[in-house]
């Protein structure tokens, strides 16, 4: 069996930063990856907001000059749209985009999540944090359910913001077994009440604050928005807290829900 750096080396190409901007500001980033010269991630990835400009990058060696990228508008990305499945379903979408089917890139094969058991190592492939290098997290596969229809697979293996829409591959055989969709932390629900929480401070301590002539003041400074203040910088810090906050679980649907859209796909089904 190859090691998981042969493996990295083999497919990398086929490893696709979707990133979003406008000018010089950059809005998100996601990752995506090639399949039967289609383009493959999540549907919450290919959603944006607004006209961004839209780059799609590939890191073909591993030295991060050699990263290659193609730029377009939004519309033309959107133009590019075969089929896909919303963010409260499968969370995927596939992608025709000519700029990329010319290029020599490396196409994934797919296969049934069926193929793999608990206990399997596993390999997520991405540009997390929305850097600009590849970056490749192992781990293994701690479990299967079905939540909404939806065939899930959990992952003992760091999943980042950034990370959605990328392949998850099987090591032994190199073949992606479903898309990386999101990361879990054992503190979320915590994190989701400490935000739902300091929101409410915010929301209270606004409709308390008089009008600035009757506002109470300590050395010409309102007390009433200094609280204000405070409870907001609390709400933003615990937000990059939870985005950054990671300890070794992440989730990916099982890429069967796109074999029946992905063209010829009847000898990947095989484990």
């Amino acid at each position: 069996m190859n090691s998981i750096a042969d493996l990295v080396d083999k497919v990398r190409s086929g490893v696709i930063h979707i990133e979003y901007s406008d000018g010089s500001v950059r809005l998100g980033s996601g990752t995506g990856f090639m399949c039967r010269n289609l383009l493959v991630t999540n549907n919450h990835v290919y959603q944006a907001h607004g006209k961004p400009r839209v780059t799609l990058a590939w890191q073909p060696q591993p030295d991060p000059s050699s990263r290659e990228e193609i730029e377009m508008s939004y519309d033309q990305f959107k133009s590019c749209f075969i089929s896909g499945s919303p963010e409260n379903d499968a969370d995927f979408a596939i992608l025709s985009v000519p700029l990329l089917a010319e290029r020599a890139l490396y196409q994934f094969q797919v296969a049934s999540r069926a193929s793999c058991r608990i206990g399997d190592e596993i390999a997520l492939l991405g540009f997390p944090f929305e850097q600009r290098h590849l970056s490749c997290h192992v781990g293994r596969i701690s479990s299967f359910y079905t939540q909404n229809g939806v065939e899930v697979i959990q992952l003992d293996a760091s999943v980042n913001p950034s990370n959605s829409g990328g392949p998850l591959l099987d090591a032994a055989s190199g073949r992606v077994i479903g898309i990386v969709t999101r990361k879990g932390t054992g503190l979320t629900r915590a994190f989701d009440e400490l935000e739902r929480l300091l929101t409410q401070n915010i929301s209270r301590i606004g409709g308390l604050i008089a009008p600035e002539a009757a506002a109470p003041r300590l050395s010409g400074i309102s007390l009433g928005n200094t609280a204000l203040d405070s409870q907001t910088q609390l709400l933003q810090l615990a937000k990059e807290i939870k985005r950054s906050a990671n300890v070794g679980i992440g989730y990916a649907f099982a890429i069967d829900h796109l074999l029946l859209d992905l063209p010829d796909t009847q000898d990947d089904r095989q484990p």
